[in-house]
């Protein structure tokens, strides 16, 4: 099959294509094909909150037809992506509490100053 990439989003948007195996960087900014979307396996955990917002936006926005969609995250046994998972989510706990000015729990000073 070969399909350029306007092609294949048309057909995913009208449901002829039912399974898209892409990357954050690939189906990132500008990918528009919610409107069909039922569910978004994580396979890999990226390193910036940014990328897993971004990849969840995929499916969670205005358009999808679907009320109810299903967001899949893995973690293979004896491997670090549960440490991995969680630092994710400590980074987002910290931009978050920045973001919306309370007070973070932890704080850092320059090292070149002392």
């Amino acid at each position: 099959m070969n399909m350029d990439i306007k092609e294949l989003f048309a057909k995913l948007r009208s449901g002829q294509v039912r399974i898209l195996l892409g990357s954050t960087q690939k189906c990132g900014a500008g990918t528009n094909i919610q409107p069909k979307l039922v569910a978004l396996h994580h396979l890999d955990v990226g390193w910036r909150p940014a990328d897993l917002t971004q990849r969840n936006g995929r499916i969670i926005r205005q358009g999808n037809e679907n009320k109810l969609v299903h967001i899949y995250q893995y973690v293979t046994n004896g491997t670090f992506d549960s440490y991995l998972w969680q630092t994710l989510e400590n980074k987002q706990r910290f931009i978050s509490q920045i973001m919306t000015s309370k007070s973070p729990v932890r704080s850092c000073e320059d090292i070149d100053e002392a």
